[in-house]
């Protein structure tokens, strides 16, 4: 009793009748129920595959070179070149719009001290991945050092990074 069907819970077209007359029709009532529930569930299959179809280059002739390939901010956009641009402005007392950015770089630091070493201090002597700002207010150089994360402070003494791909090895 437990498993038995109660008819009277089930909607009328959907009980079986025991009129075979009518089983064609039972029969395309059937897969119009399931084309209902298999074209949603292809939808959502189908979509992320043809997803990119149609964003190729609509011109035959244009040069793939051309489009650009980064999407790094430029200097001043980067949040630590803002902010070695605010602490210069202040300790200058000058402009931000005075100062220019000589250079942005990844660097790998030979120790903790993200070549900024300060005297009598010790420093772990591990490779250190992390960035370099120099910036240029009235004729005269900057150097912001920084890890890979967290701020860069300036750095009044500052060492060369290790030469290297991550590094630029050009001179101030």
């Amino acid at each position: 009793m437990r498993n038995e069907p109660r008819i009277g819970d089930v909607p009328k077209d959907m009980t079986p009748t025991d009129d075979n007359t009518d089983q064609s029709t039972d029969q395309s009532k059937c897969s119009h129920h399931r084309a209902a529930y298999l074209l949603p569930v292809l939808a959502l299959t189908l979509t992320p595959i043809f997803a990119g179809c149609g964003s190729e280059a609509t011109d035959p002739g244009a040069n793939v070179s051309d489009v650009p390939t980064s999407s790094s901010p430029t200097p001043a956009e980067d949040p630590k070149v803002a902010a070695a641009i605010a602490d210069l402005a202040k300790r200058q007392g000058v402009k931000s719009e005075e100062i220019t950015v000589v250079s942005h770089d990844k660097v790998t630091w030979p120790d903790s001290s993200l070549g900024c070493p300060e005297p009598g201090k010790m420093y772990t002597t591990v490779l250190t991945d992390g960035v370099r700002v120099v910036l240029e207010a009235a004729g005269k150089t900057y150097a912001y050092h920084g890890g890979e994360s967290g701020p860069v402070t300036y750095c009044e003494n500052p060492q060369e990074p290790v030469p290297g791909e991550g590094s630029s090895d050009a001179p101030q």
